[in-house]
């Protein structure tokens, strides 16, 4: 068998061997790119563990943690999505207590996302998240959470245009977290506004909008046209297909943007019925996971390693700047993390195995 070769990612120089769990793929490969481990700032759950659920144990975010790892994956956002305000402080004060009994958890989870609730109400825009429990901004209450949690909420998703938002963001910028904007019709005037104030990225651009819009007046175009805001991509090229994939990418720019798998349980798990907090969806062979509606998807099945993969083929960067792509978050929110090296197989077989799947939009 020839010998197993392990080149930088960066620079394609020769590097040092990779052992497995960071050596990906199957053990009869013979070339192998490698670089820092992948930070996913946007994960709802993995491997059948869903971080929504009021029950969550330590133990289950141990085996998700476990998964991630397996994944490509050395760290990312623990995120919840929009619910009631007595849900976020239990939750994230549970998972806090969790994070500061286990340096397992510690050294993976670096914080939270929160995706929502000052999110539009409106149909389309709302996405999967329950609509009753949105609201507008509120500073104390998001001072309640961010208490709960230990200081850990690094990242926040909201609707510019809901009213006390731009101070709302203001104040959040000032106080370190991450303001992205998501979930949101707001008009060009507005984004400007938000990211003259401090917001600096978009969730998941692209999606948490109508599968119909204005062809040309449209919130992602707006956004776009904004060049202070930077936006993360999904690249299962079912939430972006293919050739917008690879549209979106070319027009951000490889400095402007980001990957996130936005999974829920079902990710790293085999088909069947998974939970994203109130909602029960179904997972076919074909991994796409479909809101129990019918309309519009309910986060996605993907593994980072998997992203990473669709990216080169489609996305229209190359192997490192897809790499920088899957950490460049990382670096912009927790500069003093260091990340272990990982190996992603690279060959024919490897740069196949993500193939465009079709999704219901």
């Amino acid at each position: 068998m020839p010998p197993v070769r392990y080149w930088n990612v960066f620079s394609g120089t020769p590097a040092e061997p990779v052992a497995p769990p960071w050596r990906l793929g199957d053990a009869d490969h013979c070339e192998y790119l490698v670089g820092p481990a992948f930070f996913d700032p946007q994960v709802n759950g993995f491997a059948g563990v869903d971080f929504q659920d009021p029950d969550v144990s330590s133990a289950a975010l141990e085996h998700a943690v476990d998964a991630l790892r397996r994944a490509g994956c050395a760290h990312i956002l623990l995120t919840l999505i929009t619910n009631a305000d007595d849900f976020f402080v239990d939750q994230l004060r549970r998972i806090s207590e969790m994070l500061a009994r286990s340096a397992s958890l510690r050294g993976c989870i670096l914080g939270f996302h929160l995706e929502g609730p000052f999110i539009s109400e409106k149909e389309g825009y709302v996405g999967a998240h329950p609509a009753r429990y949105v609201r507008d901004p509120q500073w104390d209450l998001f001072q309640r959470w961010q208490q709960a949690a230990g200081g850990r909420i690094r990242m926040l998703s909201l609707a510019p245009e809901r009213p006390g938002s731009i101070d709302f963001i203001r104040r959040a910028a000032d106080a370190g977290v991450c303001v992205c904007l998501a979930h949101t019709d707001a008009s060009l005037d507005t984004l400007v506004e938000a990211a003259e104030a401090g917001a600096s990225w978009a969730t998941h651009l692209g999606n948490g909008c109508p599968g119909l819009m204005q062809r040309h007046d449209n919130v992602v175009q707006r956004i776009l046209a904004v060049p202070q805001l930077n936006a993360t991509l999904i690249p299962d090229l079912i939430h972006v297909p293919h050739p917008a994939l690879g549209n979106l990418v070319r027009q951000l720019g490889p400095a402007r943007v980001a990957f996130t798998t936005d999974s829920v349980s079902a990710a790293g798990a085999p088909p069947g019925r998974y939970r994203l907090g109130e909602l029960e969806v179904v997972v076919g062979s074909d991994r796409v996971v479909l809101h129990p509606s019918g309309k519009g998807f309910a986060g996605s099945g993907l593994t980072m390693v998997e992203g990473f993969f669709n990216v080169v083929r489609l996305g229209g960067l190359d192997a490192a700047g897809a790499w920088r792509g899957w950490t460049r978050l990382r670096g912009q929110l927790f500069p003093q993390v260091e990340a272990p090296r990982a190996a992603a197989p690279w060959s024919a077989a490897a740069a196949a195995a993500a193939l465009p799947r079709q999704g219901t939009p």
